[in-house]
C-alpha cells in the first residue's frame, strides 16, 4: 500500500491539484468576460434579463462537474471508465434524481428565456409575488406579505404563468359591497375616492377613474371602483390600493 507521504503520491496530487485549480480559474475567467461582453452589450438597457443567471447557473454546474472528477482523480479513479462501468448505475441514479435533475433543466431554460425576469411580478397558480432570485433549481418570489416563497424550477414550468409586467396591467379596480341604506349619493362617494388619490395624481391617468355599478341586490350593491396607473409599479399599486380601501371604510363610517 502507497503510502500517503509517499513523494511520488504527494506529486502527483500536486498536478491534479494544479489542474483543478488551473480549471475553476479558467471557467471563472470565461463566466466573468461573457457577463461583461453581454453587460458591455445591453448597458443601454435598464433590463438585463436573466442570461447573467443563466450563465451563472450553467457555470455553476460546470465547477460542481469538475470538481467531483477532481476528488475522484485523488483516489486514483479514472471518471470516464467509471461512467462506462456503471451505466446502470446511472441510469438509476437519473430516476431517483429525476426531481432534482428537471428542476435543473428548468432553471437553465428559465436563465434564457423571456418567461419572466428578476424584478417582474408574476402568479403562478395561488402563488402572486415578486421575483427576486432564480437559482438552479429554485426561482424565490417576494409575495404581497413581503414573505419569501421558494418553488422549485419544474413546478413553475408545467404553471399557468401570468406575468403581469411584461403584460403592462396598469388597470387597478376594487370591488366592495355597500349596504342599500348607506348609499347616499354615487356621485359624492366616487369625488371623496378621488380627493383620497390625490397624492398619488402623478401615478395615475386622471381620465381614468369610473365607479360603476356591477350588481344591485335586494339590501346591499356590488360596486367597483377602477383607475389606471400610467406605468406599472407594484409598489405604488398596493399603496394606492390600501389608500382606496380606507378610503371606502371612511365613508361607510361616516353615514
Amino acid at each position: 500500500m502507497q503510502s500517503f507521504l509517499d513523494p511520488k503520491l504527494l506529486f502527483d496530487m500536486g498536478i491534479s491539484f494544479g489542474k483543478y485549480a488551473i480549471g475553476i480559474i479558467l471557467l471563472l475567467l470565461a463566466q466573468t468576460l461573457i457577463i461583461w461582453l453581454y453587460g458591455r452589450q445591453k448597458r443601454q438597457s435598464q433590463s438585463r434579463g436573466n442570461f447573467v443567471y443563466g450563465i451563472k447557473n450553467i457555470f455553476k454546474a460546470l465547477i460542481t462537474l469538475v470538481t467531483i472528477v477532481f476528488i475522484f482523480s485523488l483516489f486514483g479513479v479514472d471518471f470516464k471508465s467509471l461512467l462506462t462501468s456503471l451505466s446502470i448505475v446511472a441510469a438509476a441514479f437519473v430516476i431517483l434524481f429525476k426531481e432534482y435533475i428537471t428542476d435543473f433543466i428548468s432553471g437553465i431554460y428559465f436563465g434564457f428565456s423571456q418567461d419572466f425576469e428578476i424584478g417582474d411580478y408574476i402568479q403562478l397558480n395561488e402563488n402572486k409575488g415578486k421575483v427576486i432570485g432564480l437559482t438552479l433549481f429554485k426561482t424565490k418570489l417576494l409575495n404581497d406579505d413581503d414573505v419569501i416563497i421558494s418553488l422549485s424550477n419544474s413546478k413553475i414550468y408545467v404553471s399557468d404563468l401570468i406575468n403581469y409586467t411584461k403584460r403592462d396591467i396598469r388597470i387597478l379596480s376594487v370591488d366592495f359591497q355597500l349596504a342599500l341604506e348607506k348609499i347616499k349619493s354615487l356621485e359624492i362617494l366616487e369625488q371623496e375616492l378621488v380627493q383620497s388619490l390625490y397624492e398619488y395624481i402623478q401615478f395615475l391617468d386622471k381620465d381614468s377613474f369610473n365607479l360603476k355599478i356591477v350588481q344591485i341586490n335586494k339590501d346591499s350593491m356590488d360596486i367597483k371602483f377602477q383607475y389606471q396607473l400610467k406605468e406599472f409599479n407594484q409598489d405604488k399599486m398596493k399603496e394606492i390600493r390600501r389608500k382606496t380601501v380606507r378610503c371606502i371604510f371612511n365613508y361607510i363610517s361616516k353615514v
